[in-house]
């Protein structure tokens, strides 16, 4: 599943955990194990400029004379030191 509809559908059953008083919950599961601050950034960039956010990026960086703009590899390694790991084990 495409992570930016994973972070949609995520935020919308947050508005409902919120009315349900199990927002706090909610946040620490999905938000510390499932979606890094990398693709949390990413999600609002897409929303701020309508998806052109790594279009933009590069276009800027060819221009400054790079070859990639270095989106990806920022939103991994912010993905890398702030999402959480955690194997749920259920043993009988």
């Amino acid at each position: 599943m495409n992570k930016h509809l994973y972070f949609l559908l995520a935020l919308i059953s947050a508005l409902l955990a919120f009315k349900t008083n199990t927002f706090f919950i909610w946040v620490f599961i999905v938000f510390l194990t499932q979606v890094g601050l990398g693709t949390f950034i990413a999600f609002l960039l897409d929303i701020l400029t309508a998806g052109y956010a790594k279009d933009i990026a590069g276009w800027v960086a060819n221009k400054l004379g790079y070859q990639s703009c270095g989106c990806d590899e920022r939103e991994a390694l912010l993905n890398k030191y702030t999402k959480i790991n955690i194997k749920y084990t259920i043993k009988f």
